[in-house]
């Protein structure tokens, strides 16, 4: 075979081989939702089987069966234009989709790391010689040496949280996690010393944030250029949302009136109903630029 069309064969295998990966992984988004003008037949959301439409004080169980995960690195573009010790902003998307499906015809939950640093730091757990420790403790909380990093999920938080059903529903609503409740004053929640936030995510794998062999003192810092790799392992061994509808998150930041929620959801709490673990692959419905 002429030695071209050889490497373009092997090429092609590798290619196929690399994008069966690609989506795999297993997790769990569980709990109960209600939403508004969900769709003409059903009206506001209802679970299969229930009666009643779903509503604030009465929302119906919910399931999203993800069966697809992914995630989208963007790079901080000073990293490859400096090379001090400046912290780079490197983000993930993390996607747990019911189908393989484009998201604008999925339902889709979104953890939106904007960052990888933050959270490497959160995991790895180091405390220094002065015995501080070496993670922002009003974003992350470590209940143990070898255990995993709690991240608290808030749109100011460095882990952003959503839910949007364009598949379940067609009403264009987005669920956005909150890490306290919103209040009418716009009055500042008291600081959370125990990681019980009203949405976190628990991180024991991501990418090579992990440094357990050693202990706390000896860690290494965490590079301030981390990001997370492609073939490398995400894994929340659980996470907890509390969702509202986004519109009440973003007249509360503007100081404005508090809208009429049309969607919000409680999903997680064990690894049974919140959790996700996938190792971050390239390929086609992964990356919106693969």
């Amino acid at each position: 075979m002429n030695p071209a069309r050889w490497a373009t064969v092997m090429l092609a295998v590798c290619l196929g081989l690399c994008a069966c990966n690609v989506g795999k992984g297993v997790g769990a988004a569980k709990g109960t939702l209600y939403e508004y003008g969900c769709s003409s037949k059903s009206g506001d959301y209802r679970a299969a089987g229930e009666t009643e439409a779903a509503k604030p004080e009465s929302p119906q169980p919910f399931d999203l069966k993800p069966s697809f995960f992914a995630g989208e690195l963007i790079d901080d573009l000073r990293e490859h234009s400096t090379g001090g010790s400046e912290v780079m902003s490197n983000r993930v998307i993390i996607r747990l989709q019911r189908s393989g499906k484009e998201i604008e015809q999925n339902d889709v939950l979104t953890f939106d790391v904007s960052s990888s640093y933050e959270v490497a730091r959160c995991v790895r757990g180091r405390v220094d010689s002065a015995g501080k420790n070496d993670w922002d403790e009003s974003n992350c909380y470590r209940a143990s040496d070898n255990g995993p990093g709690r991240m608290r999920v808030q749109w100011d938080g460095f882990v952003h949280g959503a839910l949007a059903l364009k598949s379940t529903c067609n009403a264009n609503l987005i669920g956005a996690a909150i890490s306290a409740p919103i209040t009418t004053d716009n009055t500042p929640p008291p600081p959370v010393l125990d990681g019980s936030w009203s949405s976190w995510v628990e991180f024991q794998e991501f990418g090579g944030a992990s440094d357990w062999n050693n202990v706390p003192t000896e860690r290494k810092e965490v590079d301030p250029k981390f990001h997370v790799k492609f073939g490398e392992r995400v894994y929340a061994s659980t996470f907890f949302l509390t969702l509202t509808d986004n519109k009440v998150v973003d007249a509360s930041i503007h100081d404005l009136p508090l809208p009429r929620p049309q969607i919000g959801a409680t999903l997680g709490g064990d690894p049974t109903t919140g959790m996700f673990d996938f190792d971050l692959e390239r390929g086609q419905g992964a990356q919106f630029f693969p």
